[in-house]
């Protein structure tokens, strides 16, 4: 009688073990997906093609993105709005609608925009660290990583390479729910 009891017990650890284990397991790339579908906004700072920018993005909606620039002086006030299929320039007192079509595909902005609001189901190639989620990817015939802070999925960094292009971000806030979180988490 007793083996039995230590055998159910043995057997009970096991599983319990087992579950904490299955916890622990995380899908990222679902989560990465999961984490650009939502709003947020963050501090820029941009380098491309020897160009230095700093400018405050936020993502609203599920392709729409507004870049206020604020350095360098040159762009200081120029507002950047891409909603649908129209964007909006607006600098010093003067507004210009645009196709999108009109802007180059390898600027930073229409790059930035594809990698933060793409569609990514399966072309997403995730690799899990320590502290961050990096997930690769390609678009407009270039490539592309998203560096994530591992724990909140802060998005931290962009790279693209084809334009020797870096984003630094800072102040990154959610500003939508997640899926199956209530407001105030």
């Amino acid at each position: 009688m007793k083996r039995w009891i230590a055998a159910l017990g043995a057997a009970l650890a096991l599983l319990g073990g087992c579950g904490r284990l299955r916890e622990q397991v995380t899908d990222y790339d679902a989560l990465v997906r999961e984490t650009l579908a939502r709003e947020y906004t963050f501090t820029a700072e941009m380098t491309y093609d020897g160009t230095e920018a700093k400018a405050f993005i936020a993502k609203t909606g599920a392709a729409d993105i507004r870049a206020e620039f604020t350095a360098p002086s040159s762009l200081e006030g120029l507002v950047v709005t891409a909603a649908g299929e129209e964007i909006r320039v607006t600098f010093r007192g003067m507004e210009v609608d645009l196709s999108p079509y009109t802007l180059p595909t390898q600027s930073v902005l229409t790059l930035l925009r594809e990698v933060l609001t793409g569609e990514k189901a399966g072309k997403l190639t995730t690799q899990v660290e320590d502290d961050t989620v990096t997930a690769s990817g390609s678009i407009l015939l270039t490539t592309y990583e998203i560096v994530f802070d591992k724990e909140t999925m802060a998005v931290q960094r962009v790279l693209i390479p084809s334009i020797q292009g870096e984003v630094l971000i800072s102040d990154f806030t959610f500003t939508s729910e997640g899926p199956g979180e209530t407001a105030g988490e």
